[in-house]
């Protein structure tokens, strides 16, 4: 099986109080104990930067890591070891792979269950938020959704890391794509990545020029929440479907009478808890991305890429809504 070589220190985020996120720095702490039972060590190459990250260093989530923890759940890596009983997995392999907390660092310890091979081909830095933003809108839109081919999707916040993977899995499923971004760089952005029409949702007839374009959307894709959930869900065809995928801007109050009188529905997407409720959800997600990488119909390249010591400007750009697409920290 073979154990790694254990260095003496690594560099690593390590959060000892729960504060704002953009004030985290790098250290140098012990580097983790060998793999054990159904264990593997991987050497971190990429790690993905998303809210959930953020609202955990926060102290914001539902749940609280106990103090001091290293942040980081979306990864990508090369395996340097692997415990007893690992048969799926080997050293020099490149994996995808899931941690509650842990990955910003440069050497993790993880369930060999949470993480999935990837094929010759794919970038790891690309990788790093498969299991996150791109897990989430691949799962979101056609196991939640069943969005169908010839449907128009409206995305939502379409500009960040959810949205931006949205859009490109939107396409991907053979969809019509309509980006809502609030600045003109945001919607360049978002019809570059292949939305077909990109809106300004801060326009006070933003919804007349979205019915005008459109007739009405089969799904909405919703990571942003707040004021403009319930004009958005407005703009649902009969039977369309709204995913609930975040509220960024605050949780949405969506009158109750709008469901029956719209003949749609509304669907929250837990990527993450559907998961822990049954991990079998996982290979056909990420098997997918991965083919689709491969076959040119999505590029998962992160738009920027962070150093460690950066992490903080990281979750700053994000958590001010700066970011454009996908973020990735590098160890």
């Amino acid at each position: 099986m073979g154990q790694p070589k254990r260095k003496h220190a690594m560099k690593a985020i390590l959060i000892k109080e729960f504060a704002d996120p953009s004030t985290i720095s790098a250290v140098d702490i012990e580097a983790p104990a060998p793999p054990g039972p159904g264990q593997v060590c991987l050497d971190v190459a990429g790690i993905g930067v998303g809210y959930f990250d953020g609202l955990l260093i926060r102290g914001d989530y539902q749940i609280r890591p106990e103090l001091p923890f290293i942040p980081g759940s979306s990864l990508a890596g090369t395996v340097a070891s692997v415990g007893a009983g690992v048969t799926h997995l080997a050293p020099g392999d490149s994996v995808a792979a899931f941690a509650l907390h842990g990955a910003m660092a440069e050497q993790v310890v993880l369930p060999a269950t949470s993480c999935a091979p990837l094929p010759p081909g794919i970038d790891p830095l690309g990788a790093a938020n498969f299991f996150i933003a791109w897990a989430t809108s691949l799962y979101g839109l056609r196991e939640i959704g069943n969005l169908a081919e010839g449907e128009t999707v409206l995305v939502m916040g379409a500009a960040g890391t959810t949205g931006t993977t949205a859009i490109q899995c939107a396409r991907a499923l053979g969809a019509r794509v309509v980006a809502c971004a609030s600045s003109e760089d945001k919607r360049a952005h978002c019809l570059a990545q292949g939305a077909d029409l990109a809106i300004d949702y801060t326009a006070d007839d933003w919804r007349e020029q979205v019915k005008q374009a459109t007739g009405g959307v089969d799904l909405v894709y919703d990571p942003v929440g707040g004021d403009i959930a319930e004009p958005a869900l407005r703009l649902l065809k009969p039977g369309g479907r709204y995913l609930v995928v975040g509220f960024v801007t605050g949780i949405a109050r969506i009158p109750l009478n709008l469901p029956l009188l719209k003949r749609c529905s509304i669907h929250g997407v837990n990527w993450g808890g559907s998961v822990m409720a049954d991990p079998s959800v996982v290979p056909p997600v990420i098997r997918t991305l991965a083919e689709w990488t491969l076959a040119g119909k999505i590029d998962p390249a992160p738009t920027r890429v962070y150093r460690l010591s950066e992490a903080g400007d990281a979750f700053a750009a994000l958590f001010q809504r700066r970011s454009l697409g996908s973020i990735v920290v590098q160890p």
